[in-house]
């Protein structure tokens, strides 16, 4: 079966059972009176169990051997009129600027104290903006993604993301209230990172892919906990981001080695066929 299906289709069906068990330890699996892990709680025990499971897995399906991708990013992840890769990329972008705006809101309202989302809520933006440039890239394969920043802001982004949530987490005891939102982040922050390490010469197809499903199914788990709305947005925005980034990127590992793609004409390529149709003589 093509990995470009069965990947990701272990992610969400397994973040799908993820999410229904989290809802189910917590309900259950904490003390109504102190909040505190019930021991022993067999919901608890159950999801991570599915989650060595799901890790596993994935594993070793993202295992084996890869294209090397000469032609780095835009050979990589080129979506070459793919109008469901576009669709799914701009859906994220939109969640994420839904996410930023909110959270500004909420700002606004006092509902929201901490500096650091605030930072978040504004990079939330930015990155929304960089969706939009790199699914232009790719799916009309313009051939920018070399050194692109629009690449490195996502990952910058989670990596805001993963301070702010360890800031407003810090002061509480029980680890197993947070501890899924943290995987999530921290698998976001590293599927963006190998993603973006395509653009600058650092090709790692097995990271990018583990990590970036990895951040899906986390993502997917964490939607049963308690976060406020633009939380929310945010986790389904890189859900489905890292999704598309996967899928595409496993596709095109499975692709024949053939002729790299040609990239689009630039104007001095065209001056250039100018010049030689000028040189060349008329045939008899």
């Amino acid at each position: 079966m093509r990995k470009d299906i069965l990947l990701p289709g272990v992610a969400v069906v397994g973040g799908a059972a993820g999410f229904l068990l989290r809802r189910w330890e917590l309900s259950t699996a904490f003390e109504p009176d102190t909040g505190l892990p019930v021991a022993g709680a067999p919901a608890t025990w159950a999801l991570i169990a599915l989650t060595v499971v799901v890790a596993a897995v994935l594993a070793v399906l993202c295992r084996g051997t890869h294209r090397v991708f000469p032609g780095g990013y835009d050979e990589a992840f080129g979506a070459p009129n793919n109008a469901l890769y576009l669709t799914v990329l701009v859906a994220a972008a939109f969640l994420m600027a839904a996410s930023g705006l909110l959270t500004f809101l909420l700002y606004l309202r006092h509902d929201v104290t901490a500096f650091s989302r605030v930072l978040l809520a504004l990079m939330s933006l930015v990155s929304a903006a960089c969706l939009f440039v790199v699914g232009k890239n790719n799916y009309r394969m313009e051939g920018r993604g070399k050194y692109s920043a629009a690449l490195l802001l996502p990952s910058y982004t989670c990596c805001l993301w993963l301070i702010s949530a360890y800031q407003a987490r810090s002061a509480d005891p029980v680890i197993l209230d947070y501890v899924y939102q943290l995987f999530a982040v921290i698998a976001a922050v590293l599927g963006t990172y190998f993603t973006a390490g395509f653009a600058f010469e650092r090709a790692k197809v097995f990271r990018a892919s583990f990590f970036s499903l990895l951040g899906v199914y986390f993502c997917l788990v964490t939607l049963a906990d308690r976060h406020d709305v633009s939380m929310l947005l945010l986790f389904v925005a890189f859900a489905l981001y890292l999704l598309a980034t996967a899928v595409l990127l496993q596709y095109n590992a499975a692709r024949p080695e053939g002729p790299r793609m040609p990239r689009r004409l630039q104007p001095e390529d065209t001056e250039e066929i100018e010049i030689n149709r000028e040189g060349t003589p008329d045939e008899g």
